[in-house]
């Protein structure tokens, strides 16, 4: 049991729909609830109204349907471990005609007639481009891609970092994710559908301390994809997606006991990855944030200093990395 199991079990739906909770208040007690009813009745339409109307505002202009699309390819990075892997075996499991070319050190213990490994190494640019020309060949055009791989140095003070483990770091998370999109988004004169799934961290948004490099890079990704997104303006066929996830269970951040896990639990990686794929199933733009807290990131930065302050001494997000 954490908060988001009792927010999505209980708090959620009285959020939406309180009407329900006044019907059964005014059922067990027997108290006049007329006009507490017609009150929160109109605020649960209006509430859900807006609910969908959003959600339809974020899928708004033609898209083809996952599903529907004959002998597409997605291409996933890090598709071989953690998240990655899960995002790709979703992708087969959804689609029937999909073909799924992951690109990793190593191969994948899932193995599927339409999942193509392709060994590259993406701290090394010249990998990178010759994947590059590979998909380009094999495949033409690319309908997903996912910018899933990451990699992070060392829990080290800031003083000990190592400029080619920061090097590292950033061209795997962050220069990397850029020339793929770049090479693999279409150009502005093309009118095809193309999907693009930024993998980035909560991390990028408030970083702990001994988590600068990674920090920094998912920080810098962050910030790369909310402008190409922004340079794609009103258009319908080139969508994209910013995922910024907690702690996930996976072996990258293992090693430790994350802090307050009531409040922060650890991501599924098989939940996360189902939700993304199915917005990119429909074309739904946006954000999609995991767990709860995630969501609220982006307003700690505004609030007062000593706010800010006593809420990372609370969670303990500053004294939980070892030093390695």
């Amino acid at each position: 049991m954490n908060v988001d199991t009792i927010f999505n079990s209980f708090v959620l739906p009285l959020l939406r729909c309180p009407v329900v909770l006044v019907l059964t208040f005014g059922t067990f007690t027997k108290h006049d609830t007329r006009s507490w009813f017609w009150l929160t009745l109109v605020y649960s339409i209006l509430l859900n109204v807006l609910v969908i109307a959003n959600r339809k505002f974020k899928q708004r202009g033609p898209w083809v349907d996952l599903r529907k699309l004959g002998n597409a390819t997605c291409v996933v990075t890090g598709g071989s471990n953690g998240l990655g892997l899960a995002i790709v075996q979703r992708f087969i499991a959804k689609s029937h005609k999909l073909r799924v070319v992951s690109l990793d050190l190593s191969p994948p213990k899932f193995v599927h007639p339409r999942l193509d490994y392709r060994k590259c190494d993406l701290s090394d640019p010249s990998s990178v481009d010759h994947a590059i020309e590979e998909i380009k060949r094999d495949y033409g055009e690319v309908d997903i891609l996912v910018n899933n791989a990451g990699i992070r140095g060392k829990y080290q003070h800031f003083c000990e970092l190592q400029k080619k483990d920061v090097d590292r770091v950033f061209q795997v998370n962050v220069f990397s994710p850029m020339r793929l999109i770049q090479q693999l988004s279409p150009k502005k004169s093309e009118l095809r559908q193309f999907y693009a799934v930024t993998i980035a961290s909560t991390l990028g948004i408030c970083t702990p301390a001994r988590g600068s490099s990674y920090g920094a890079s998912k920080a810098a990704l962050i910030s790369f994809h909310e402008a190409w997104t922004q340079e794609l303006g009103d258009a319908n066929n080139v969508r994209s997606l910013l995922v910024t996830p907690g702690q996930l269970d996976t072996t990258m951040f293992s090693g430790f006991e994350p802090p307050k896990q009531f409040f922060a639990p650890i991501v599924n990686p098989g939940e996360l990855a189902r939700q993304i794929v199915e917005k990119c199933s429909v074309g739904e733009r946006g954000e999609l944030s995991a767990p709860l807290y995630a969501n609220f990131m982006g307003v700690l930065r505004t609030l007062p200093y000593a706010v800010i302050y006593f809420a990372r001494k609370a969670s303990g997000m500053d004294s939980c990395l070892p030093d390695e």
